[in-house]
């Protein structure tokens, strides 16, 4: 509490005159540092001179600033002039500033409430500098500072343990600041007590003293103990503007909803914890305590049964209101309904409850952690069977299968690839080789770089980089991929797009095809340490597939973009596998033939899978511009295409009786029976409008000799394009057919139950942005593959993520989340025993899963500083040796012109833009070089974000948009300065006499003659100000007229918390 300061002014000291003040030392500054050694307990100091005995009671805060410091504050006012200040007041503040301060409460603390004459002479000088700050008075100078003539004691009082008085204000200036908060007399009033300080005589003495030395003018021998600053909180909720609490059938209910899985939550809607509930602590009671003790007089002990009482009394959310920082009423209301209930905990130390998506499936694990022990338990008790206690029937292997899948897990992965994962396959249980696409084209060349053939060894944690599918960079004609400078900066070998792989179990061999227009034998190392090429099978053009046949025949078969002949099927001579003998054919359409600008091209290719069929090649046909622009395509040809059967046996074509003229997306084979399934657009006119595509399931037709097939099942697709098909077996006669779709989503038939899907499993929104319809510049849907049963299906998407899904589940088919990737989703395959998947995206991150979380590498982790936890880093692929240079080709003739010998690339780029004034330099070095008047000569635009693609029309509304945000973006948040206007300085003399005359010529209504004023009135003259000219006013904004009325309605409010506060 703060003291009463009485009127009676005890005698003090008068001090004498000395240079600068003197301040003895601290005692903890006397004491031997020890070294290396625990601090020492703090000592008694007894019978030091100049000190009263440390036995004798402390004395209050109330008696040291009423004979201590009172005398020195009355001393200084006495000087301020008569009648000019309020006396009272300012000896009120200045006592209130100097108690408040925390070198005064430390030396009171120290000297046990007995001041050394020392610190009366630092409060004086205190004194003089507050007096002079709340009076704004300069005091008279003179030439003797004042010290006291008291000797200095050599050993000064140690810090007492007992405590200090009291003081309920966390804002306590300090003297170091040189800066006090005043507040309204009132509240000095209430503080102070009803007592006043002793009569100030108004007459001015007849010297005024000079005011002590300023504190800025000498620094303290010792370091003052300050109070320790509390840490920041680590808790990243402790800050928040709003903290919100509900009552406990809130929070109860709120907690059995997130029980619940949510599957229609996007992935944007919870990508931060929300916080819905942050208990009271005990501060935030202690504070509304003290709001209804203000308000309504009522002392309430700040703890929860007190104020659980007093609730029953008062309505005490409408007495505290909204006056407890980051509480509304609502909140209030909601505590004191639990206070009134007793569901707040006695000792409650601010719990926050929040809400936020299981990104890591940590609720899931749990429950799949659990599930095993669960299932031995129940065998034990009720054997194979499956019923009794646990009512359900169930498979106790396949249920253990999946608990052993459900353990599938990251345990290496890798970066730098060359691009997209695109293709791969299993060599074996610890060896996968896979292909990525390359920057090949003319305008993005400059992007290439190897790492397009790469293989893994999970045994040794290592990914390889091969450099065999390469071709010599080609001479590009136009476009910035033209210049010397590129030319000569870029590596000399182009590296080409690996964009299919398949592996023969039966040769032991790999196969692997390119855009550089082969297909490349491999022998590989089982444990992924090496591979060898054996052979290359040039073709004319990009090869786009390779599939091996798996009835251990050698037979492989290739698919290129030609025109004719495009389907090759080699028969491997082991003896020269280079020269191995293959057949041809051609699509047997005719409608393209004559055209230059499309043709049908293989879209895909399969060998069959069941006994029987493993002879057969089932080849899909579509139509494709040679030019790549899709209007060269005829409008009526565009759902055109061919399903070829070719029996490799016989070296004939197999009937498919149906849906064979359909432009064909994807092909599948059953894994046991002779039917085949087929992915194409939809021909039949009186299918359903949302129907797109459909998939055809065909099978042997027994009656025919030739072995043809026909349809027997059409399943509906309402996606435009199909990218994957699986076909798993669920029965003897009927499967289970997936449908990997451009639009983010897979389609479950079961072929026992109609033509329309069971299930639509719905990925989220593509990592990359599109611009119009997704469908057609979205990758989708990549990757599809069953686990080891049908409880388990696999999926990854461009939204890069892998999901599992049981599609058994009618009801909630999701599983979990297996991986996020950084990028869309472009490769998935499962290892030969089902203990591994190996998963690319379109980053070039290759990531490993396995059952067996020891096949982790120790080397692929790292420490992180200061703990002893370990996380897993990505691993750079280890890249091949630099080939050697490309022999020229003689064919192509050098160019000894002016371009070819410049070898100064920035000789030739200022020749060859900035002297042409295709580019010029700006002013700015930060900016360098921007659009020259000749820059549309160079054609280095972007001319799909032009209208009709043409440069000089106006840009597209998408791409404008985003040229603006980059603008406004790159502006930053900084504001302009507000100009100010200067304040005018006094006229000079001309400035006067202009004035003046100006006044002169101004209009005086008394010097107009009366008859002339007369004649104005007559004439409708208005001679007031106040008249209605006519104008016409816009009312303000309704925002502005929000804001006023808010400003207002705050104004109202601060008056009320002003008379609240009075006594």
């Amino acid at each position: 509490m703060w003291p009463s300061v009485n009127n009676a002014t005890p005698q003090a000291r008068s001090p004498t005159i000395a240079s600068t003040p003197i301040f003895p030392p601290a005692a903890l500054q006397c004491l031997p540092v020890p070294l290396q050694e625990p601090p020492q307990k703090r000592r008694r100091i007894e019978n030091v001179k100049g000190f009263k005995d440390t036995k004798t009671r402390r004395r209050s805060l109330s008696d040291c600033l009423q004979e201590q410091v009172l005398p020195l504050v009355n001393e200084a006012v006495k000087e301020l002039a008569p009648g000019s200040y309020n006396a009272q007041r300012i000896t009120y503040q200045t006592i209130e500033a100097i108690a408040r301060s925390a070198k005064f409460r430390t030396r009171l603390d120290e000297t046990k409430g007995f001041l050394t004459p020392q610190d009366k002479a630092f409060i004086s000088v205190q004194v003089y500098d507050q007096i002079k700050k709340l009076a704004d008075f300069e005091f008279p100078k003179t030439s003797e500072p004042i010290v006291s003539s008291v000797e200095t004691p050599l050993i000064q009082p140690l810090h007492s343990s007992s405590p200090h008085e009291e003081h309920d204000d966390d804002n306590t200036p300090g003297f170091s600041s040189g800066e006090t908060e005043t507040s309204p007399e009132p509240e000095v009033e209430s503080r102070l007590g009803s007592t006043k300080p002793a009569i100030v005589n108004d007459e001015p003495p007849p010297q005024l003293r000079e005011a002590p030395p300023r504190p800025g003018d000498w620094r303290l021998p010792y370091r003052l103990r300050k109070q320790q600053k509390s840490p920041k909180p680590s808790n990243r909720f402790a800050k928040l503007d709003h903290r919100p609490y509900l009552s406990a059938a809130d929070r109860d209910a709120l907690a059995k909803g997130a029980l619940q899985p949510q599957t229609r939550i996007r992935s944007g809607d919870v990508s931060e914890p929300t916080v819905y509930h942050v208990d009271f602590t005990r501060d935030e009671i202690a504070q509304i305590a003290r709001v209804i003790k203000r308000r309504k007089g009522v002392e309430v002990p700040a703890t929860i049964p007190a104020l659980a009482h007093r609730c029953r009394v008062l309505d005490i959310p409408s007495v505290v209101g909204g006056r407890v920082k980051g509480r509304s009423e609502k909140d209030i209301r909601n505590f004191c309904s639990d206070l009134v209930a007793d569901k707040v905990a006695l000792e409650t130390e601010g719990r926050i409850l929040f809400i936020s998506q299981d990104t890591d499936d940590q609720r899931g694990q749990a429950l799949r952690a659990s599930r095993v022990s669960s299932l031995l338990l129940a065998r034990e008790i009720e054997g194979n069977i499956g019923l009794g206690r646990m009512r359900e029937l169930i498979n106790f292997q396949n249920e253990f299968t999946k608990a052993l899948e459900d353990e599938l897990q990251v345990v290496a992965e890798f970066t730098n690839c060359a691009g997209d994962i695109t293709a791969g396959s299993w060599v074996s249980n610890t060896s996968v080789f896979c292909g990525t696409t390359a920057h090949s084209d003319a305008h993005n060349q400059q992007y290439n770089k190897p790492g397009n053939l790469l293989l893994c060894s999970t045994i040794d944690g290592t990914l390889r980089s091969f450099p065999d599918h390469r071709i010599p960079r080609p001479r590009v004609e136009k476009g910035e991929n033209a210049t010397e400078a590129m030319r000569r900066s870029q590596d000399p070998w182009l590296y080409s797009s690996v964009v299919s792989s398949d592996y023969d179990e039966g040769q032991d061999l790999a196969f692997t095809s390119s855009f550089d227009k082969t297909v490349k034998v491999w022998k590989v190392d089982h444990a992924g340490r090496h591979m060898e090429c054996l052979a290359t099978w040039q073709h004319a053009s990009n090869v786009n597939f390779v599939v091996a046949a798996k009835d251990g025949s050698g037979r492989v078969a290739t698919a290129a973009d030609s025109t004719s002949e495009a389907v090759r099927i080699y028969t491997i001579n082991t003896d020269n596998i280079a020269d191995s003998a293959y057949e041809s054919f051609s699509c047997s359409r005719t409608d393209a033939e004559g055209s230059d600008k499309w043709a049908f091209f293989p879209a895909t290719i399969q060998w069959g899978r069941a006994p029987g069929t493993q002879h057969l090649l089932l080849v899909g046909y579509s139509p494709r511009s040679i030019r790549g622009e899709d209007h060269d395509i005829p409008e009526d040809k565009r759902k055109s295409g061919e399903i070829a059967l070719w029996d490799a046996l016989e070296r004939c074509r197999v009937p498919v009786m149906t849906a064979s003229t359909a432009n064909v997306f994807e092909v599948a084979w059953h894994p046991t029976l002779p039917r085949f399934i087929v992915a194409t657009t939809h021909h039949n006119s009186a299918i359903e409008h949302e129907v797109r595509t459909q998939v055809h399931v065909f099978q042997r037709e027994r009656e025919r000799e030739d072995g043809a097939y026909g349809t027997f099942q059409s399943l509906d697709c309402f996606a435009i394009d199909i990218n994957e098909l699986t076909y798993m077996p669920n029965s003897v006669n009927h499967a289970y057919v997936t449908a990997a779709c451009t639009d983010g989503n897979v389609y479950i038939w079961d072929t026992a139950q109609g033509d329309k899907p069971i299930h639509i499993l719905k990925h989220g929104h593509p990592l990359e942005e599109f611009y119009d319809d997704r469908e057609r510049e979205d990758t989708g849907v990549k990757f599809t593959a069953w686990g080891s049963s049908p409880d388990r299906f696999y999926t990854g998407s461009s939204d890069g993520t892998v999901r599992v899904w049981n599609v058994r589940n009618r009801r909630r088919p999701y599983v979990r989340n297996l991986l996020r990737a950084p990028g869309p989703i472009s490769f998935g395959a499962f290892s030969p025993d089902r203990s591994k998947l190996a998963v690319g995206d379109a980053t070039g991150r290759m990531f490993i899963f396995s059952l067996d979380k020891r096949d982790g590498h120790q080397k692929h982790f790292v420490n992180i500083p200061g703990t002893a936890r370990q996380v897993r880093r990505p691993q750079p692929l280890i890249p091949h040796p630099e080939p050697p240079m490309p022999t020229p080709d003689p064919d192509v003739d050098s160019d000894d012109g002016e371009e070819s010998s410049d070898s100064d690339i920035e000789a030739y780029t200022r020749r060859k833009y900035l002297d042409q004034r295709k580019l010029v330099i700006s002013g700015n070095p930060v900016i360098g070089a921007v659009q020259g008047p000749e820059y549309a000569s160079t054609g280095l635009f972007r001319r799909d974000a032009h209208l009709n693609d043409d440069p000089t029309l106006p840009l597209l509304a998408d791409f404008e948009r985003h040229q603006q945000e980059s603008q406004l973006a790159s502006c930053g948040s900084r504001r302009r300065n507000i100009r100010r206007a200067k304040i005018p300085a006094p006229p000079d003399q001309r400035q006067l006499a202009m004035h003046i005359n100006n006044h002169r010529k101004d209009l005086n209504w008394a010097d107009i003659p009366k008859d002339e004023m007369s004649q104005l009135i007559q004439d409708g003259a208005l001679f007031s100000i106040d008249e209605d000219w006519g104008l016409t006013y816009e009312e303000l904004p309704a925002r502005l007229i929000d804001d006023e009325s808010d400003g207002s309605s705050k104004d109202d409010d601060n008056d009320d918390d002003d008379n609240d506060n009075d006594p």
